[in-house]
């Protein structure tokens, strides 16, 4: 974990989280520099390092085998139907030849962040759980959105869903380390409601994250985000989002998909609420695939 160091107008606060005691717990540790906050997985790191300075797929290849069990699901990924290869591929070199650098490289971050999502006390193990769960459902669904549109890179967009709750993350570890007695539930929920968009940007920011996908975090809390005139990653993980929530009726109160910039940008691939139940349906088995690589 690293120091999360952050200046107190960096944040933005609503006026009715000023009485929340969680919020006012929390946010006196962010101003003092004393929140922790995820590092970023060491593999990843050292391969995207690797990339950068451009070396030998061999180097590459060792740096991925250095944690085996995200070798074993780059070779399962690339032997799923999401990828089609003909002839069955069982090494990891074989695997990074036939997915490429880009693709890996996103891979390679999206398995390890489930490292990230762990608590030793069952009630934040559990709301951790049901954060991954979540994310990794959007992810599925903005890849399949993805390939559907053709306008954003669908392993791009698998990371981007995967990335857009990660703000919750020190949120519920700070909430880990007090007694439950010093905070009521509601006043969690809403400082993570509030907050952690911002504070998702903020930790992709330190992780030295591209501009699109920092921006992830914070327009995927707001239905009428609208940051450029074509479909871009934003709009397909606020999509993904929001279908996530429209495959499970009542968990929120949505608005019209016709309202929502996003959808309005898909020219001429209208969706409707039941068209986009069917795309879902269609889709169901690749979300099913998607979902077991990261849930496993």
């Amino acid at each position: 974990m690293n120091t999360f160091d952050l200046l107190e107008n960096d944040l933005k606060i609503s006026e009715h989280l000023k009485d929340n005691l969680f919020f006012n717990h929390f946010y006196r540790h962010l101003i003092l520099g004393k929140l922790k906050t995820p590092s970023f997985p060491d593999v990843a790191l050292r391969l995207r390092e690797a990339i950068q300075l451009d070396a030998e797929i061999v180097d590459i290849v060792k740096i991925v085998n250095l944690d085996p069990v995200i070798s074993a699901k780059l070779i399962q990924v690339v032997n799923s139907p999401l990828y089609r290869t003909v002839n069955p591929i069982g090494t990891c070199l074989g695997a990074i030849n036939r997915l490429g650098l880009r693709t890996t490289r996103n891979l390679v971050i999206a398995f390890s962040l489930k490292n990230l999502m762990k608590s030793e006390n069952p009630a934040t193990k559990k709301l951790i759980h049901h954060n991954w769960l979540q994310s990794i459902k959007v992810s599925s669904i903005s890849y399949t959105l993805a390939k559907l549109t053709k306008k954003v890179d669908p392993d791009e967009a698998l990371l981007a869903g995967l990335l857009h709750n990660i703000g919750m993350l020190p949120i519920l570890i700070f909430a880990d380390s007090l007694p439950e007695s010093n905070y009521q539930a509601a006043d969690l929920e809403l400082c993570i409601n509030a907050i952690h968009g911002q504070i998702g940007s903020i930790i992709l920011e330190s992780w030295h994250f591209p501009d699109n996908l920092k921006q992830v975090p914070l327009q995927s809390t707001d239905w009428l985000s609208n940051t450029t005139e074509k479909l871009n990653l934003n709009d397909i993980v606020l999509l993904a989002k929001y279908h996530n929530f429209l495959a499970s009726p009542g968990t929120v109160e949505l608005p019209l998909i016709t309202a929502l910039p996003a959808f309005q940008k898909l020219e001429n691939q209208p969706l409707t609420p039941e068209m986009s139940l069917q795309i879902l349906a269609d889709a169901k088995q690749q979300i099913a695939e998607v979902m077991s690589f990261f849930s496993g």
